[in-house]
């Protein structure tokens, strides 16, 4: 990582500002990338000359950051995103919940979504910063566990980058150093998700977090044949009108232990299995639609797997694919 200072050059292309001198219009501008927050000068000159570049994707932004002055930054919990600060140049301190990250060319600050922050930018500390969405982190957390989560992910706040060994390390020197990512972006969008989610992935795996047991070491649970056949018929029966009591009468059980056995051993209820299964076929649907080129709506493709209720339909797919239907099918 020693070489990214030079290897993000590229970045340039893709300026927020150069030469910024002004704090308060530096503060602003920064903010609307991040979150609003308060920036001090330190020194006896107390004279900025900050550059930012941000390169947006999909659920992430690479970002290259550097005030030209040693600085202090104090601000609330971020809540809809978290950081990887990695200095390029310099060093950074960063206090957060868990305690102090002293932040360098070998240990990025994982700065989670509930941390209040408070960070002390030494004065030719020019940083690589990876804002990824917590939408995406929430939903690959939950695809890997196989059932959802009621708690944001909490990472340790100490992010090793120096060995070398992590598929997540490798993911961020390539999203930092290869200007072919901001093309991709717009060509394969596909391409440019499937690698995000990858980077969330190997964090998830890699880096220490209240979920890692369960990650890395599921329980071994014995789940009863009546689940398996209740699922199995609703995927058979997606497309028809079925109420969960159809499913229950078909497995020959009742409908509270139904709810009570999804709950024990899916940690969900059969009336979300049901929903989640469906939008999972409406998007591979809009998919095949789009790449056919044809002329189906999404109110059409909503409507045949039994979505009714067109606005709810569409909030619930954006919670789970991060982009509303009419995207996946345009494009």
């Amino acid at each position: 990582m020693n070489d990214l200072s030079t290897l993000t050059t590229w970045l340039d292309k893709y300026p927020l500002f150069h030469s910024g001198d002004e704090v308060d219009e530096v503060r602003h501008k920064v903010g609307h990338i991040f979150v609003p927050h308060n920036l001090n000068v330190l020194g006896q000159e107390k004279h900025l000359s900050a550059d930012m570049n941000h390169l947006q994707l999909e659920n992430v932004s690479v970002n290259t950051l550097g005030y030209g002055a040693s600085v202090n930054i104090t601000c609330d919990p971020f809540e809809k995103f978290l950081l990887i600060m990695l200095p390029m140049t310099g060093v950074m301190n960063a206090t957060v919940e868990e305690g102090v990250v002293n932040a360098n060319k070998g240990t990025a600050a994982l700065i989670n979504t509930s941390d209040p922050l408070s960070m002390k930018w030494g004065e030719n500390c020019n940083q690589l910063i990876i804002r990824i969405d917590k939408d995406l982190i929430h939903r690959t957390c939950e695809s890997l566990l196989g059932h959802p989560i009621k708690k944001d992910v909490k990472f340790s706040s100490s992010l090793n980058m120096s060995s070398g060994f992590e598929m997540y390390q490798s993911i961020i020197h390539l999203l930092a150093s290869n200007p072919f990512i901001s093309e991709s972006a717009k060509t394969f969008p596909i391409i440019t998700k499937q690698l995000e989610q990858l980077l969330v992935s190997s964090l998830l795996l890699n880096q220490k977090n209240q979920y890692s047991q369960a990650l890395l070491q599921p329980e071994k649970i014995i789940t009863p044949q009546y689940i398996k056949k209740a699922e199995e018929y609703m995927r058979e029966n997606a497309a028809e009108a079925i109420t969960l009591q159809d499913v229950a009468e078909n497995v020959g059980i009742s409908l509270k232990t139904l709810h009570n056995g999804f709950q024990k051993y899916r940690n969900n209820s059969p009336k979300n299995f049901l929903k989640n299964l469906r939008l999972d076929l409406v998007h591979q649907d809009l998919i095949a639609e789009k790449l056919s080129k044809s002329d189906t709506t999404v109110t059409e493709v909503a409507l045949r797997w039994g979505f009714m209720h067109l606005s709810h339909f569409s909030e619930s797919y954006f919670a789970k694919f991060g982009e509303y239907p009419s995207k996946t099918l345009k494009g």
